[in-house]
């Protein structure tokens, strides 16, 4: 596939007239997002009334995601109104697709661009992505931060200078001080810093990432202090049960990477009886815990297989769904892919886990800090199916649009 200068930027303006669109019809294709916006609009609204009103209710609400966005949001309405907010958000939410652009650029050199730039602009058919943009919540404004820092890491990977690593300590700085899970991938980042860096530049960066992190633990540990050591926010929200993180992240590892693989059903076929004796383990496994773990299907959250799983009444779709998308990570397992992954399972450890937490982290988490594996070797041997990857996601977004729709009726 051809595309010139002027066709690509006539496909990613189309992404933002749709947009525009979203907005005037106030799509809610995630959901939740609309009533994300009344607790945000809550927040902005005593900031700007003033920032000890915004403050005072902030802490008394219990929130606990930072009130950077709410503080920033407000000053902007302050001065250029709520219109100017509003489709200014909806602008910077549509530099995600080209960050990722970006992203993917860097790291599959020699990779035909034309369907790297079309395969950034999913971004757009995320349901969760739209819904973000247009409800003004922050989930896309944690995201430019953090796929700014994905950029400036592979950056360093291609030159390990200390501009590259004080900018990718910046930007997932930012991210984790809007939404906290995003500190999780410190972790990454710092491992393989670790393989680089000399004695001497190792202590400088702790010393760093201390100081930076010093408001945000103390604020986290004020937060879990008052509402868990005191029980006055629900203390079940914060109960961690990692097997089912393990399961929710399967799932949705199967239900993203679906339209990527389907071109390649054959070398699937062949790692799986090259590997026999562990899917037979495996399948052990998920039979144990089919007849012993509790799984509850009527609960939020889970991701698309669990509320299939929920319509039937049945719980064996979504573990379906959980064995086959853990033979694919282990087709794609790795020393850096497990880092990855458990940066992704960690980040959300509460019992309750929404879709829209790994929408769309997850597809560009695994398409730009991965290395290897299965889904690697499908895009740089262009073995991928943009007909069958649009197709998808198209579909998905009118599902979640009707789904959600015809909820309100019901």
């Amino acid at each position: 596939m051809i595309l010139n200068k002027n066709q690509k930027i006539y496909f990613y303006l189309f992404g933002i007239f749709s947009l525009i669109i979203s907005s005037i019809m106030e799509e809610n294709s995630s959901g939740g997002s609309k009533l994300d916006n009344e607790i945000t609009r809550q927040f902005i609204d005593n900031f700007l009334i003033s920032f000890d009103n915004g403050i005072k209710y902030f802490i008394n609400s219990g929130q606990d995601h930072s009130p950077i966005f709410y503080i920033l949001a407000s000053f902007i309405e302050k001065i250029l109104g709520f219109n100017f907010l509003k489709y200014s958000y909806l602008f910077i939410s549509s530099l995600i697709p080209i960050i990722f652009y970006i992203s993917l650029k860097k790291k599959f050199i020699g990779i035909n661009e034309n369907i790297l730039f079309l395969l950034s602009l999913i971004i757009f058919l995320s349901p969760y992505f739209r819904s973000s943009a247009v409800w003004l919540t922050t989930d896309n404004f944690a995201i430019i931060f953090f796929i700014l820092s994905v950029s400036k890491y592979l950056d360093f990977e291609e030159k390990n200078t200390n501009k590259n690593i004080l900018l990718c300590i910046f930007y997932i700085s930012i991210a984790g001080y809007i939404r906290q899970y995003y500190i999780i991938f410190f972790l990454f980042y710092f491992l393989k810093f670790l393989e680089v860096l000399n004695l001497k530049k190792i202590f400088n960066l702790i010393f760093l990432i201390i100081i930076i992190f010093i408001p945000f633990f103390l604020y986290y540990y004020y937060f879990f202090k008052a509402n868990i050591i005191d029980q006055n926010f629900g203390k079940n929200t914060f109960d961690i049960d990692i097997l089912n993180n393990i399961l929710i992240f399967s799932s949705l590892y199967l239900f993203y990477t679906i339209p990527f693989y389907i071109n390649n059903l054959t070398e699937i076929k062949k790692n799986i009886f090259k590997n026999l004796n562990k899917c037979l383990i495996i399948f052990f496994v998920f039979g144990v815990i089919y007849f012993y773990y509790p799984i509850s299907l009527n609960t939020f959250g889970g991701g698309v297989f669990i509320k299939i799983s929920n319509i039937f009444n049945s719980k064996i779709i979504f573990l379906l769904s959980s064995f086959l998308g853990t033979l694919l990570i282990l087709m794609n397992l790795n020393k850096n892919n497990l880092i990855v992954y458990l940066c992704l399972i960690f980040a959300f450890p509460t019992i309750i886990i929404y879709q829209k937490y790994f929408d769309p982290l997850l597809i560009m988490t695994l398409l730009t800090l991965t290395k290897g594996g299965v889904l690697n070797q499908i895009l740089n041997l262009n073995r991928i199916n943009l007909i069958y990857i649009y197709s998808y996601f198209i579909f998905f977004l009118i599902i979640s649009n009707l789904y959600y729709s015809l909820s309100l009726w019901i």
